[in-house]
């Protein structure tokens, strides 16, 4: 297992595991979650202060996170999936703390996080890392709690 950061030959696969996660585990949220900058990670993801990993087993992607910058003092956390082959193993947390890693390097004051309340794992995760709830949205029928953390 290998968290490192994206390269375009992993770009196959990162699209079909996440677009395939959110159509098998969260069809009713896919709305809340277009997936067109899977589709260019390098340039959506390829500012100075930005970044998408992965993780790597064996030459297959097991999990993803991203960190888009959304101001000089905050940072987005986004697109953490791990495969549900490996989900209760870890990765999810290995993959926060290697992100959250990344944002304080770059400077960076406050993380936030979008998830669905039918993201219970992501919920729960975020929760064990400090995260605090900061405010809930419904966006066409989906609910989205938006999770803050001072670093």
């Amino acid at each position: 297992m290998k968290i490192r950061r994206f390269t375009t030959r992993d770009q196959g696969q990162v699209k079909k595991l996440i677009t395939g996660i959110l159509a098998n585990d969260f069809a009713m949220d896919q709305r809340a979650y277009p997936h067109s900058d899977l589709d260019s990670i390098s340039k959506v993801y390829g500012g100075g202060r930005e970044v998408f990993f992965v993780d790597e087993n064996e030459g297959h992607i097991i999990g993803t996170v991203a960190v888009k910058e959304e101001s000089k003092d905050t940072a987005i956390l986004r697109r953490l999936f791990i495969s549900p082959k490996y989900r209760g193993k870890g990765y999810g947390r290995l993959l926060i703390e290697k992100a959250l890693g990344f944002c304080k390097e770059k400077g960076y004051r406050e993380v936030v996080f979008h998830v669905s309340n039918t993201m219970k794992a992501a919920t729960e995760l975020c929760r064990s890392k400090g995260f605090k709830e900061k405010e809930k949205l419904d966006l066409g029928g989906v609910n989205i709690i938006k999770f803050a953390l001072t670093i």
